[in-house]
């Protein structure tokens, strides 16, 4: 009896050390996991062209958004539709906190969806990283109608948290937080890494 106790023993050991050995190897990527930021944290633009304030959305200029995806990116119109109305109703509710300009504009704002993944719910409630949800795009921004290239950066939104939380989030509020991240950018009230620069020039051009 005392050798099937020492064997039961020594089996739970190996298991509890087991355990605590992948609980250490997953802290990591837990707390990597945790710093891609919360549902509503709103992503931070990449430039690849910067507006100058002059050209940054005013109170009385109008925003047309429109939304087109990557060949690979599965988006129905329904969502591209949501998504456009999200990314306008933002807009409008931050733009009123900027001056008028002289003369109001017309303005087009362009996604380019690189990105699209739902997640797994699921997974997300067994563990952080798992199941992730990723919205990224490419933003273009044009005054009409000339189509002026005023500003073109990128947003990219993780969302991997996990337990209850995780897996309380759908796609619809990631679409949300993406759609603040745009808005503050185009009205200039966001914080970006690489702010635009003093006398930058506008182009002329197209996108996506």
């Amino acid at each position: 009896m005392s050798r099937f106790k020492v064997g039961i023993s020594s089996r739970m050991s190996m298991l509890v050390h087991s355990r605590l050995r992948s609980a250490a190897l997953l802290a990591p990527s837990a707390v990597s996991v945790l710093m891609l930021g919360c549902a509503g944290t709103p992503p931070h633009a990449k430039f690849a062209q910067p507006m100058v304030a002059a050209s940054q959305v005013g109170a009385s200029d109008t925003v047309d958004v429109a939304i087109e995806a990557a060949e690979n990116v599965t988006l129905l119109p329904a969502g591209r539709d949501r998504v456009a109305q999200k990314i306008k109703a933002q807009i409008d509710k931050r733009k009123g906190k900027n001056p008028a300009a002289a003369a109001p504009r017309t303005m087009q704002v362009l996604l380019y969806v690189t990105r699209y993944d739902k997640g797994n719910a699921f997974a997300r409630a067994m563990l952080a990283g798992l199941g992730q949800i990723h919205l990224d795009g490419t933003i273009s921004v044009y005054e009409m109608p000339d189509r002026t290239l005023l500003e073109k950066f990128d947003l990219q939104k993780t969302f991997a948290w996990g337990g209850i939380y995780g897996a309380s989030m759908s796609m619809e509020d990631i679409e949300d937080t993406f759609a603040d991240g745009v808005a503050a950018t185009v009205t200039g009230q966001d914080q970006p890494s690489n702010p635009p620069k003093a006398g930058s020039t506008v182009a002329k051009g197209t996108s996506h």
